[in-house]
């Protein structure tokens, strides 16, 4: 129990004090009737007290939900259990649950009087969640006596906490190309065989051996880099998330009621749920996943299956940075360590650049973007003959060996990357679906 309020009612209160003034003028007049009769009306709300004093601390709460783990846009059903664990019936109940802070209202509901040792269970629903990581609770329940001269509160401490995870999608079973410069067609790949330059080293990381530092490729690029020995056997793939503030528009249907499908509405929902589809489905064909999101970020996240992915992009939210900038060590880095797959929003001319020379050149294609066009997402019309800014940057990332598809709102995750992986080095560049650019290497 966290905290108590007791007090008389304005009924209780007032029987309280003609008790007491009938018991004062019984004695002054010597009259025991009267005085008899101020004791027993001063006796009851005293008596009321007592017994909603010893009710409060044989009330339990249980509290469950369903589903414990929620996908954007659906609901979340929240059943509360009251047990009256005394044997004396109580009064009716107020209860009060509290909700998660980013909703609005209250969640209060009167339970009838529960006899002795009975239970009695109220449910409320949480519609339309959007992804995030949620607390419901503590409940406070408000105790009276049968003639309401007690109102007492009891404030629980419990919380029960749950997670909405972002939509994913099925993608096509087609799988990125793979590289022989991340160990995909030999088992390892030796310094002695390719020689200490930067196909053979990779960034410091703490625990990292300090001998096998690599210092002409440090000085070069500036951070420390270490000597890649051997190269894993299994393959890997790096999402590199967008989550800028400045990349991403919400779309004019937000301002009224929100879409059962927040990706509808939101760019950046879109783009949270494709690089959590496309990590669920990498991760489903041996790959291991890694992400990169902040602009502050020192290295790759590295996740151990699909379910700690989702988890993690539940709670992820837009950032205040603006630029992809000093992202760029860890960018090209990824690129050559593994598949690279870039969801994009706007993007700065410097931005567009470290970007282009992630991809390592005259090699196989390893760079995949989804550029999203977040005018469209604000309802802006194409005007014909003149390309988009993402059509402008996809252009550009073409140009410097990405493999591109401009994504508009409305179009699916799935569809996205169909068209991202149908396209080959014949691609002309021609439209592949409704307002959607094909993409080349």
């Amino acid at each position: 129990m966290r905290g108590r309020r007791a007090g008389f009612t304005t009924r209780a209160s007032c029987l309280l004090a003609a008790g007491i003034t009938a018991m004062l003028c019984g004695l002054v007049l010597g009259e025991i009737d009267l005085l008899r009769a101020g004791v027993l009306a001063a006796a009851i709300p005293c008596a009321a007290a007592l017994l909603v004093h010893r009710a409060r601390v044989q009330v339990a709460n249980r509290r469950s939900l369903d589903p414990k783990q929620a996908v954007a846009g659906d609901s979340v059903t929240v059943n509360l259990t009251i047990t009256n664990r005394a044997r004396l019936p109580t009064g009716a109940l107020m209860l009060e649950d509290k909700l998660p802070t980013r909703m609005t209202g209250r969640a209060r509901f009167v339970l009838d009087s529960l006899a002795g040792h009975q239970a009695g269970t109220v449910s409320y629903r949480l519609p339309a969640l959007g992804r995030g990581l949620y607390r419901v609770g503590p409940l406070s329940i408000r105790l009276a006596d049968p003639f309401h001269m007690i109102d007492l509160t009891r404030s629980f401490t419990a919380t029960d906490e749950f997670v909405v995870t972002p939509r994913v999608d099925t993608l096509t079973s087609r799988e990125l190309p793979r590289s022989d410069d991340v160990g995909d067609s030999a088992g390892s790949h030796s310094v002695g065989s390719h020689g200490a330059d930067d196909a053979s080293t990779r960034e410091y990381r703490i625990g990292d051996d300090l001998r096998k530092i690599h210092w002409r490729s440090s000085a070069r690029t500036g951070q420390l880099m270490v000597r890649q020995e051997e190269r894993p056997w299994r393959s890997s793939a790096t999402v590199v998330l967008d989550l800028r503030a400045d990349a991403h528009d919400l779309s004019p249907s937000s301002l009224g009621p929100p879409d059962p499908d927040p990706r509808i509405d939101s760019s950046l929902e879109w783009a949270v749920s494709a690089a959590a589809s496309f990590g669920t489905q990498a991760m489903r064909t041996g790959r291991e996943v890694s992400l990169v999101t902040d602009p502050d970020q020192r290295e790759r996240l590295r996740f151990s299956g699909a379910s700690h992915l989702a988890v993690h992009l539940a709670g992820v939210r837009e950032t205040g940075r603006r630029s992809l900038v000093p992202l760029g060590g860890l960018i090209r880095t990824a690129a050559r360590e593994s598949a690279l797959v870039a969801i994009l929003g706007r993007l700065d001319p410097d931005d567009v650049q470290v970007l282009a020379d992630a991809q390592p050149r005259g090699g196989p294609a390893t760079a995949f973007a989804l550029v999203l066009d977040v005018d469209s997402w604000l309802g802006a019309q194409r005007v014909s003959g003149h390309r988009s800014p993402a059509e402008a940057t996809a252009a550009v990332l073409r140009a410097s060996g990405w493999r591109v598809t401009v994504v508009t709102r409305g179009m699916s995750n799935a569809h996205a990357f169909r068209v991202l992986m149908a396209a080959d080095a014949s691609d002309s560049g021609a439209a592949l679906g409704p307002r959607f650019e094909g993409v080349r290497r």
